[in-house]
């Protein structure tokens, strides 16, 4: 995704709360029961939530759990899938929590969804070093073994399904590479979707975007071949953000969503299977220095969330101004910087979606009649964004 980005507990009688992985591993499962009956049963039940007029998904990072807690009983009813974004494949059959992941935050997170009855489709990123997957995937009997695990995960809490989130073919082990992966990565979801599907569990794919049915450098991120998998999958989420990372520039541009999902319609043929990632974040880069910095007080890239970005502005004084044509908002403030003896100016620039953007993106998906949208990420998001996903909702009709 993005954004710059082993507890144990006795069976409670709740047994009914959802449990979460710790570890799949050859077999052995090492199982947590969630301790939320307690938080659960102390809040009086929520009011059914509205659902948006196109099926709305959802990621949900455990670093903005603080954030989205607080929100998540009024808003999970309005959720079609909802998928914790802290799950790592660390081995051929090991799938991990990430070790930052705060477990009180996951366990009350868990306990709301458990409650719900909430559709938990966990992500699942690849977090082993560069070309560690790609080896896995192209022998037969290890991708085999990475499938077991995978389905053995999904089981273990009975989850409604599983999003697969491998971006290291595409930035991290080089387009040299994918000529060789592809394949082996349509092996990999043909095989998986099947094994889930056996269970009755559903199986999601969130990737890159590709712009054409192509292999060119012009095709996108080819790598993961929409076409082939798509009769495989159930959904594919397609990562239709992170336009500017490296300098300064819009995240989300509509030429570029559009572009997107253009690319995407014409390599599977079948935009029922298409579901497009809604940013509802930004980034703010360093743009320049007047005077001696202090190289150890600098500030590179950082980032900003539709939830925070008005605090900034309100704090640096700043002035928005809108980008009509790539449906964002941008504006620049100076960040005097000091180590108590030396003192300069760094210039910087905030680039941003809001909830305006987050709709004029979402009319894009209605109006390719896409499966979807889904929305990175929970906990970013406030609530203009929310006033935008569900226009028609008002405090006399909840």
């Amino acid at each position: 995704m993005t954004l710059d980005d082993t507890p144990t507990a006795a069976e409670t009688p709740a047994a009914s709360a959802r449990r979460r992985s710790a570890l799949v591993a050859l077999g052995a499962v090492l199982v947590v029961v969630l301790g939320g009956a307690v938080f659960a049963a102390t809040r009086p039940a929520p009011l059914p939530a509205p659902k948006p007029d196109i099926p709305l998904d959802a990621w949900a990072p455990y670093w903005a759990l603080d954030d989205s807690l607080p929100e998540f009983e009024q808003r999970v009813g309005s959720l079609r899938d909802i998928s914790p974004f802290w799950f790592n494949a660390t081995g051929v059959a090991t799938i991990e929590i990430d070790r930052n992941a705060r477990d009180e935050g996951i366990e009350q997170f868990m306990a709301i969804a458990d409650k719900a009855g909430a559709n938990v489709v966990p992500s699942i990123v690849d977090a082993l070093p560069a070309g560690e997957m790609a080896a896995i995937l192209a022998d037969p009997a290890t991708r085999a073994v990475h499938v077991d695990a995978i389905v053995e995960f999904a089981a273990s809490d009975d989850f409604a399904g599983i999003d697969i989130d491998y971006e290291q073919f595409a930035f991290a082990d080089g387009r040299s590479t994918w000529a060789v992966t592809r394949p082996n990565w349509v092996a990999f979801i043909t095989e998986l979707g099947a094994a889930l599907r056996a269970e009755g569990r559903t199986l999601t794919v969130s990737i890159p975007p590709v712009y054409d049915a192509g292999q060119t450098a012009a095709s996108g991120f080819w790598v993961y071949d929409y076409g082939a998998i798509a009769p495989h999958v159930d959904r594919i989420r397609i990562m239709a953000y992170d336009f500017s990372v490296v300098n300064p520039g819009p995240i989300a541009p509509l030429e570029f969503v559009e572009r997107s999902i253009l690319g995407a319609i014409a390599a599977t043929g079948q935009p029922d299977k298409l579901v497009l990632g809604l940013a509802a974040y930004g980034r703010n880069w360093p743009v320049g220095e007047s005077g001696l910095c202090p190289a150890s007080e600098l500030q590179g890239r950082t980032s900003v969330t539709a939830r925070s970005v008005d605090e900034l502005i309100a704090l640096r004084g700043a002035t928005p101004i809108a980008v009509p044509e790539t449906g964002e908002w941008t504006f620049d403030y100076d960040l005097e910087v000091t180590d108590g003896t030396t003192t300069c100016v760094q210039g910087r620039r905030v680039h941003y979606v809001d909830g305006d953007g987050v709709r004029l993106r979402m009319d894009l998906a209605r109006a390719y009649q896409l499966n979807g949208v889904s929305l990175w990420a929970l906990g970013f998001e406030d609530d203009a964004v929310w006033d935008q996903i569900l226009p028609t909702v008002t405090s006399e009709n909840p």
